[in-house]
């Protein structure tokens, strides 16, 4: 049923994008001009880049194989451009999978040929070539924000479209492959560690520390019966 798949694909932005990543996001944000943040902008809309070019593509290629170049940039050049035409030009998308997202995530830095900050120049100076020392600038809150607004525009798109059963049915199948992928090594290893935590007394009830503010956020992949 396309509505019910539609209706768990918002109960899944709703929860896990909007309280987990945008959230955090904002919370960087709320405290920017006293500490500054740049890298875990990128950090967080990385990952928002490569969850919803997974939900629109699907976390594998034919192969079984990772996507992630094709994934990633698909949602930077289809999305992101629809807020900045720049982003819709090959060579930048392309960039900000090697540079931006495989540099901080995989190398801890930016490649060669970026640099970033939240506050040394304005905002308006987001990808502008610095000549002196030629470098291509990232303002990494006008990313985060420009982010914000592109998955805003992603998500109308899909409720605009939920009569479409096919569309649908596959975004939500591209979640499931997600949230279902649990591979036999991975299970085994985790039984081990719960076993080990349990007899070693390392164990709490989440019901004993109430919160009323910041609840804890589960992981980004639930069982499919959270959605409901």
């Amino acid at each position: 049923m396309p509505d019910d798949n539609l209706h768990k694909l918002n109960r899944y932005f709703e929860k896990y994008i909007d309280k987990m990543l945008i959230k955090d996001i904002e919370l960087l944000k709320a405290r920017n001009d006293e500490l500054k943040f740049s890298y875990p902008y990128i950090l967080l809309v990385s990952s928002c880049i490569d969850l919803f070019g997974g939900i629109g593509n699907g976390f594998s290629g034919p192969n079984g194989r990772s996507n992630s170049e094709k994934r990633f940039t698909w949602f930077i050049t289809e999305w992101m451009g629809k807020i900045n035409p720049l982003y819709k030009k090959s060579s930048l998308a392309y960039l900000i999978y090697d540079s931006w997202r495989c540099g901080v995530m995989h190398q801890a830095t930016l490649k060669r040929g970026f640099e970033t900050s939240s506050y040394m120049y304005p905002e308006d100076k987001h990808l502008h070539y610095i000549e002196d020392n030629g470098r291509i600038f990232i303002h990494s809150l006008r990313f985060a924000d420009d982010l914000i607004k592109a998955q805003k525009l992603y998500r109308k798109y899909i409720n605009d479209q939920y009569r479409d059963i096919a569309d649908i049915d596959s975004l939500y199948n591209h979640l499931l492959e997600m949230m279902e992928e649990y591979k036999s090594k991975k299970e085994l290893n985790f039984n081990n560690l719960v076993n080990y935590l349990k007899n070693d007394g390392s164990v709490f009830e989440s019901a004993d520390y109430p919160n009323a503010d910041i609840a804890a956020i589960p992981s980004a992949a639930p069982d499919e019966y959270a959605l409901e």
